[in-house]
């Protein structure tokens, strides 16, 4: 089997050469040597695709045929791996955010060589659009009745199939709405169904690990600030869920005993302002963990150079 990954951190205007929205990609660059260098801590067998902007004019040369640039980062990330995965033969391919930390082999991932689509949870909240919406489903297990949200983020997600990749990308295209390459991924999940998507961490309540949004133990953005619960009206000021991270058998798990394999922060940052962005930055790295799991991003992860 012949896999790779592709962490992107690219400007992708449509003129290629200056920055979308006159926010310089570069900021990105804390987060994503620790995003590649814990990726491949944990998966030295995989071919790890780093593209930013000082490289993405050669790539675009080399490997864009079949798909034209569009002002949106998102769709344009997945194009890059559907070109790729294409004329390198690849059977596999992931592709991360550069605002993730592997925290482990992606064991889900990497020993499920048949799903065509494996993906991962956004937060449990019901989004939808004109062509699809997050469905809420009913687990009555063992005298107890749990609920859960389908939901899908794009930032944690593996293909094992060109032509699923291809299809996401089509209805991104075909019912673009600011959820960009997300709404085609939840679309193929929820709506369109033409290639199966399995989601391993899927009733949450019964998985053992963790890929993505739920880690974090809220539903939404800004609200761990500080290191602190925000936007939870009463509990305002309580500790973090990710405070209570904790490692065990050099393994990192959640304060409710799921393993984390991917740490995504999925905090919007990409229409920050630069204030704001490298604000939020120093409380990733100062506020929001402990100081086991800051050694274990450290020890484990090759994140040193975001966390020391």
């Amino acid at each position: 089997m012949k896999a790779a990954c592709l962490i992107s951190q690219i400007s992708l205007p449509e003129n290629v050469h200056e920055p979308m929205n006159g926010l310089d990609q570069r900021r990105y660059d804390p987060l994503a040597r620790c995003a590649v260098a814990s990726f491949k801590k944990f998966h030295p067998d995989v071919d790890m695709i780093y593209v930013d902007d000082n490289v993405f004019v050669d790539y675009f040369e080399k490997y864009f045929d079949r798909y034209d640039l569009i002002n949106h980062v998102g769709i344009v990330r997945f194009m890059l791996a559907s070109e790729i995965m294409k004329k390198e033969g690849y059977d596999k391919i992931m592709i991360l955010g550069c605002d993730t930390i592997t925290c482990s082999r992606l064991d889900e991932f990497m020993d499920d060589n048949q799903s065509p689509v494996i993906a991962t949870l956004n937060y449990p909240v019901v989004e939808e659009t004109e062509s699809w919406k997050a469905e809420v489903f009913r687990f009555d297990d063992l005298g107890q009745t749990h609920f859960d949200v389908l939901n899908l983020n794009a930032d944690v997600v593996c293909f094992n199939s060109l032509d699923a990749l291809d299809k996401v990308i089509e209805l991104s295209l075909e019912h673009f709405s600011h959820y960009g390459e997300q709404g085609g991924l939840n679309e193929l999940a929820l709506t369109d169904k033409s290639f199966k998507v399995r989601v391993p961490e899927f009733p949450y309540y019964q998985s053992q690990v963790v890929y993505n949004a739920r880690s974090k133990g809220v539903v939404g953005t800004n609200m761990i600030v500080k290191g602190k619960l925000a936007k939870h009206g009463p509990r305002d000021g309580e500790p973090a869920p990710t405070t209570r991270f904790y490692v065990k058998d050099d393994k990192l798990f959640t304060e409710d005993n799921k393993q984390i394999r991917v740490w995504h922060y999925v905090e919007g940052l990409g229409g920050r302002p630069d204030s704001e962005f490298n604000e939020i930055l120093e409380d990733f790295s100062t506020n929001w963990f402990n100081k086991e799991v800051k050694n274990f991003f450290i020890e484990r992860c090759d994140c040193s150079s975001f966390f020391a």
